[in-house]
């Protein structure tokens, strides 16, 4: 029994971490929940599983079996959840409905094994699967490769194992069975093969959840809060990047400075939560306007900079036509009024005579001609 109280000291101690991060601590609340839930059901489908023997019982066999698919499936929701990724909740549970009750169209028993544990094993093979390809995707896009190959590694191998299990019972039934009936909680194989995998689990999800607070950590400081784009700090990194890939491949790169015009106005007759939503509007414009390779940054206040790259002089000037266009057209609405807004913008592409520091005057010195000259204009710097 030393084994299945080792087990259920690891299980409980990991719900109750993730209970505390759910709780207290206020970290991912729902991600953490299921997390704590998926760990009850695996321990529960464990242990229910050690129990099988050619007597009929729907714990040992089909609760046991449903009981862990669902602890999978938590974690799959737990890692949607955390990284912000689309719920696949519904489609999942139509998949455990149809398991369900493909499982209890045979008895419960060991003469029924190969089948019931073949379609276990191939449905938590898919779902080791799916949640390796959420969590690669997921940590590729907010941390780094290397990081994002190792903590989908142990799902991965989770998957093929549940692969091979169910084969096994396909192929070699006779031999799976005489393995199955050693089924024990004093199995030392047994017993350490499920406490490996509830703690590998358990540590990717605790490195999925440290990766996620170091993504919204960088986020906090590379981010604009109110209005979500890149802030002046990212600003400098993004421009010395994009000014070192020019001198190496030559692909020119232009920069627009763009100011809204008589801004102040606006805060002062109709308030700074207005202005603060006539930011966001514009914000949004730029988002929507602009290519994804294109860099747009809140320079500060109502300043906003955008970095065009393999954009040279002719083709910037097209685009900030466009976005004046843009801003001209589409009215911030609120509540009692529709606020047009304009703008002035600077566009200066580099050259070999100017650093990118040098670059970003130029376009910000255009931008105050642009002012002097009426606003609402566009102006290139020589």
């Amino acid at each position: 029994m030393i084994y299945v109280q080792f087990l259920c000291l690891i299980a409980t101690a990991c719900t109750l971490a993730w209970a505390a991060l759910a709780g207290p601590m206020k970290i991912a609340p729902q991600a953490s929940t299921r997390f704590a839930i998926a760990n009850i059901a695996m321990m529960t489908g464990f242990i229910l599983y050690t129990q099988r023997s050619n007597e009929i019982s729907y714990f040992a066999w089909f609760v046991a079996d449903m009981v862990m698919l669902l602890g999978f499936m938590l974690v799959r929701w737990g890692g949607q959840s955390l990284f912000k990724q689309s719920s696949t909740i519904t489609n999942d549970c139509l998949l455990l409905l149809a398991t369900a009750l493909l499982m209890l169209l045979v008895p419960p028993q060991t003469t029924y094994a190969a089948y019931m544990v073949l379609l276990m094993s191939l449905v938590a093979a898919y779902i080791f699967a799916m949640v390796t390809r959420d969590n690669y995707h997921a940590l590729n896009r907010g941390v780094n490769l290397h990081y994002s190959v190792v903590l989908s590694v142990p799902f991965a191998l989770a998957s093929i194992l549940f692969l091979a299990r169910g084969l096994g019972y396909l192929l070699w039934p006779d031999d799976m069975l005489l393995l199955a009936e050693q089924n024990s909680l004093d199995q030392p194989v047994l017993m350490w093969t499920y406490i490996v995998m509830l703690l590998t689990v358990n540590i990717v999800l605790l490195g999925n959840a440290v990766a996620r607070l170091v993504y919204k950590i960088r986020q906090l400081a590379n981010r604009d809060q109110l209005t979500g784009l890149w802030n002046r700090h990212a600003l400098l990194t993004k421009l010395a990047d994009v000014d070192a890939h020019w001198r190496r491949h030559q692909h020119v790169y232009s920069v627009l400075v763009i100011d809204l015009d008589h801004f102040k106005h606006i805060n002062d007759q109709y308030g700074h939560q207005i202005g603060d939503e006539a930011l966001k509007h514009f914000s949004t414009l730029l988002t929507n306007s602009l290519r994804k390779v294109d860099f747009i940054c809140r320079y500060g206040g109502e300043e906003f900079l955008v970095i065009l790259p393999s954009t040279p002089t002719q083709q910037a000037m097209l685009v900030a036509d466009k976005l004046l266009t843009i801003i001209n057209r589409a009215p911030f609405k609120t509540a009692n009024t529709n606020l047009y807004l304009t703008a002035s913008i600077g566009v200066a592409t580099c050259r070999n005579d100017l650093n990118y520091d040098q670059t970003l005057n130029a376009a910000d010195s255009a931008m105050f001609e642009a002012k002097q000259n009426g606003r609402n204009t566009i102006r290139c710097a020589a």
